[in-house]
């Protein structure tokens, strides 16, 4: 298997791609450029690649998430372009350079495909993420053996590691007219009360979105946002809701930390029983406050729904015991009270955050238990082979 490893972006899955393709033993050329300002359109960096790729020979070009401007020179060239994302939704508001012959792109959230392929879009195909288990072994390999950690902060009885989020909504909320406003609080009440079930892509009609649209003037931006672009701003809310709740209560009893790279001063107002601590390097020190916490919430962002987040995976990966809301995939691959703390609502989470930190044995048996699932089922090399061979077969 020959590939070009194509980067435009700093990404978590750069490394773990890499020693994945070593550990399948194939023959892979790295190639980065600079991060184009426009992911639909860079006439200079187009060109760039179609000179680099002329000429050669190549089973595919492989990227982290899907680069529309890349799908053109390479549909030219013909050369298979696969794609494997970890966002959900992606961060692309058209589908334009989605529907080349040539392209090859898995998201790991099945619904979403079923999105894509409800527009017509044919290109894209489910797969789960996958996790270096190997590595994060590696990581937390002191921590396990002699408790030793870089730092004794990234000790918690429960901790949370990511942002909170800043978002758009209330300030849109804010400027629409008053029924339509309620009419959006009210969806977003709703929802926050549901998990496993993400329902506002479907609240949020045409009816609905011509009326919000229409109480602007046309060279307002909400005169032209979208269904989509207004569901990932109420999603963005919620999450940030949910995290600050439980944040909040954990927080009144139990050591609780947030690792963020948000300002201190920002968060202690809202949160002021929180140890507030710096962002932590995704490859040598999250692995430790994952496996020194008791408690790891992964508060899902809303707009995922369905797929398992990396997050969740990596958790896991490095034996931590984690503490999530409801989703499909998530229930098709581990057992709640088993493999995970899975919770359908905030007072679940609460109830058992409380009764795996009284019962230690129980709390250790069920991170093992994960930590055995995702070593088995999840490994990234796995996934990369399944993935071209799904595309060697498709040609």
């Amino acid at each position: 298997m020959k590939l070009f490893f194509i980067r435009l972006f700093r990404s978590y899955y750069d490394e773990p791609f890499l020693e994945a393709f070593r550990k399948l033993g194939w023959e892979v050329e790295e190639k980065t450029y600079y991060t184009p300002e426009d992911p639909y359109e860079d006439g200079r960096l187009m060109e760039m690649i179609r000179r680099d790729l002329k000429g050669k020979k190549a089973d595919a070009v492989i990227t982290v998430n899907f680069w529309p401007l890349l799908a053109q020179p390479l549909a030219e060239l013909g050369i298979p372009y696969v794609s494997w994302s970890y966002d959900a939704p992606q961060n692309l508001p058209k589908t334009d350079g989605m529907e080349h012959a040539n392209n090859f792109i898995f998201l790991f959230d099945a619904l979403e495909v079923e999105t894509y392929r409800r527009l017509g879009i044919t290109r894209v195909f489910h797969m789960p993420l996958g996790v270096d288990v190997d590595w994060w072994q590696k990581a937390t390999k002191d921590y396990y053996s002699s408790r030793k950690l870089t730092r004794a902060s990234f000790s918690s009885q429960v901790s949370l590691v990511g942002s909170l989020y800043a978002s758009t909504f209330p300030e849109i909320r804010r400027e629409i007219s008053g029924y339509e406003a309620g009419l959006l609080q009210g969806f977003c009440d709703a929802q926050r009360k549901l998990y496993g079930c993400y329902m506002l892509p479907e609240l949020l009609t045409d009816e609905v979105m011509t009326k919000i649209r229409k109480g602007f003037a046309a060279d307002h931006p909400l005169a032209r946002i979208s269904s989509r672009q207004l569901s990932y701003s109420m999603a963005t809310y919620l999450t940030s809701l949910d995290r600050q709740l439980l944040l909040r209560f954990f927080s009144q009893a139990y050591d609780t930390a947030l690792f963020t790279f948000q300002k201190k001063e920002e968060i202690a107002g809202q949160l002021p029983k929180v140890r507030v601590e710096a962002s932590v390097d995704y490859r040598t020190e999250m692995p430790q406050v994952f496996a020194a916490s008791k408690i790891n919430l992964c508060p899902t962002l809303r707009c995922i729904p369905s797929g398992i987040p990396l997050r969740a995976l990596d958790v896991m990966g490095c034996g931590g015991f984690l503490l999530i809301p409801a989703q499909p995939e998530l229930l098709e691959y581990f057992v709640p009270n088993q493999d995970a703390g899975i919770y359908t609502s905030m007072e679940e989470a609460v109830d058992l955050a409380g009764y795996y930190l009284r019962h230690e044995e129980q709390r250790q048996q069920v991170a093992l238990s994960g930590m055995e699932k995702v070593r088995v089922a999840f490994r990234i090399e796995d996934r990369l082979k399944q993935i071209m061979d799904f595309v060697m077969q498709g040609l």
